[in-house]
């Protein structure tokens, strides 16, 4: 295989990566705090060593947050905070 730091991907490829579709793609490849910035223009080009940073770093924040809700130590939240809340309160008479 390639070595990843000279492998460039272009934004089709991208999308296909993260399993995107056509609808979110623009949005998800213009977005900042998602993805770095490509570093070719015309095309956009991004390097693969960068995505796979990403992409580890994605999996390092859901592995912690599934960790931090099924902690044996964690007590679970009352059934009350689960359920909808009301509209409206009434008014004490």
């Amino acid at each position: 295989m390639d070595n990843p730091r000279h492998v460039f991907l272009n934004a089709s490829e991208v999308m296909a990566r993260n399993g995107w579709g056509k609808t979110k793609d623009c949005q998800n490849l213009k977005d900042r705090e998602l993805v770095s910035p490509p570093v070719m223009t015309n095309p956009d080009r991004w390097p693969l060593d960068q995505l796979l940073a990403w992409e580890e770093k994605r999996v390092a924040l859901a592995e912690a947050a599934l960790e931090a809700l099924t902690a044996p130590d964690r007590e679970p939240p009352p059934v009350t905070d689960l359920l909808p809340q009301p509209k409206r309160r009434r008014r004490s008479a």
